[in-house]
Order: C-alpha cells, then sequence, then structure tokens
C-alpha cells in the first residue's frame, strides 16, 4: 500500500483516503486533528466497521428467521397433536 500501486498497476483504492490523512499529519498542530481521516483510512484498509455492521445484520436476521420458525413448529406440533385419528377416521 506504501507505494500508492494497487494490484493492477492502477492506483490502490485507499490511495487518495491516504494522501488526504498523510497531507493532514504534515500540516496538523497536533495529530489528533486527523482523527477522522485516519479512522477513514484504516476502515478503506481493513473493512471492519463494514464487517461488523454485516455480522449485526446477519444475526438479526438469523434471529428473527428462528423466531418465525419456532412460532411455525409450535402450529404445526399443536395441529398434530389436536387432531386425533378418531377424528380424521370420521371425516372420511
Amino acid at each position: 500500500m506504501a507505494s500508492g500501486f494497487g494490484a493492477k498497476g492502477n492506483e490502490g483504492r485507499c490511495t487518495p483516503l491516504w494522501q488526504n490523512f498523510s497531507r493532514c499529519m504534515s500540516t496538523a498542530d497536533s495529530p489528533s486533528e486527523c482523527t477522522n481521516l485516519r479512522e477513514d483510512y484504516f476502515e478503506c484498509l481493513h473493512h471492519r466497521k463494514e464487517i461488523r455492521r454485516s455480522n449485526s445484520v446477519m444475526e438479526q436476521r438469523a434471529k428473527v428467521i428462528n423466531e418465525k420458525a419456532a412460532v411455525l413448529k409450535e402450529k404445526i406440533w399443536k395441529e398434530v397433536f389436536d387432531t386425533s385419528w378418531a377424528t380424521v377416521e370420521k371425516a372420511k
């Protein structure tokens, strides 16, 4: 990444962010002034926030699916056990 070249020889995807961060660090009185640019650059490199958000969405989705499955399972089991064979025979 330090070279500024991407995998295919073009400019790397995070190079503009690195340049902004580097420019800020060279002109800033305090490194804390460039915190947001640093976070943006690291997010571009590692995608930690994106991955964390994606995992959170997937967990919520699994939770909703499991809740719906439990309700459906309960309904099916109730129907199976509430129906007696005698009632089924009479229906014929």
